[in-house]
């Protein structure tokens, strides 16, 4: 028979202490990512999102487009060195050796941007 126990069970948090970095809405931390070889690492991107290959050389895959009717998805190599901005979307990143990635997203902007942009011309 299987027994319950009566008291609850709640871990220990420390709690964080803001820094003025947090508060002034400072950059995002940039992510390390390492992938073995023939991984592969599927994610959706936020539009401005920044991809740099620290090490080795990967096959980056960005979402979907529209070409003349029909879907297009052209794969790409990146060696050790490579930066690219990505687009909104679905994005996959196989390792042809092993790499190291570290992934950027966009600093957020005052949320009144979205909706007072310039006039194009």
């Amino acid at each position: 028979m299987q027994s319950y126990r009566s008291d609850p069970i709640i871990p220990t948090v420390q709690p964080v202490q803001p820094t003025p970095a947090m508060l002034a809405g400072a950059e995002p931390q940039a992510q390390a990512i390492d992938l073995e070889s023939s991984r592969v690492l599927r994610f959706h991107a936020k539009a401005g999102t920044t991809l740099c290959v620290l090490e080795g050389e990967i096959e980056l895959t960005e979402a979907p487009r529209w070409l003349a009717g029909t879907v297009w998805r052209q794969p790409r190599r990146l060696p050790a060195g490579s930066v690219v901005a990505l687009s909104a979307g679905w994005v996959e990143v196989l390792a042809r050796h092993a790499s190291t990635l570290r992934l950027q997203a966009p600093a957020a902007g005052p949320w009144w941007t979205r909706w007072l942009r310039p006039a194009q011309a």
